[in-house]
């Protein structure tokens, strides 16, 4: 089951920046979307559209770990307002089929989706 504080933060009506790490043969690197554009599917897997990440998915097809922040400083914390989950998981850049059609229709502006199999989400603060 998905994290409650994550859901939380997913299902803000205040949109907030969520950056991606994949590995890559120079280290880390990061990309950047809003957490309005992800959409929580079975139980824990996130949706994420594409319009760039070609270097993400260039980096999954070595190595498909992945995490993720999300963030929300209208989210209340451990210790008032504002908080984040950082996600671990794996990941993988689809082009076709039932998701990729699903996330399509929301975002016709996607090449491609971003699936991503969560392990683990801790909230941060």
């Amino acid at each position: 089951m998905l994290n409650e504080k994550l859901l939380e933060i997913l299902s803000h009506e205040v949109d907030s920046a969520v950056t991606i790490v994949s590995e890559g043969e120079n280290g880390p690197h990061l990309v950047n979307t809003w957490n309005s554009y992800i959409q929580v599917v079975e139980e824990n897997k996130l949706l994420i559209p594409a319009a760039g990440f070609i270097k993400t998915e260039k980096n999954l097809l070595k190595n498909n770990k992945l995490r993720l922040s999300i963030c929300n400083r209208n989210v209340d914390g451990y210790r008032g307002q504002g908080t984040g989950v950082i996600v671990e998981g794996t990941g993988e850049i689809i082009k076709s089929g039932e998701y990729f059609d699903f996330m399509k229709e929301k975002f016709d502006w996607a090449r491609a989706i971003l699936v991503v199999n969560i392990d683990v989400a801790k909230q941060t603060f």
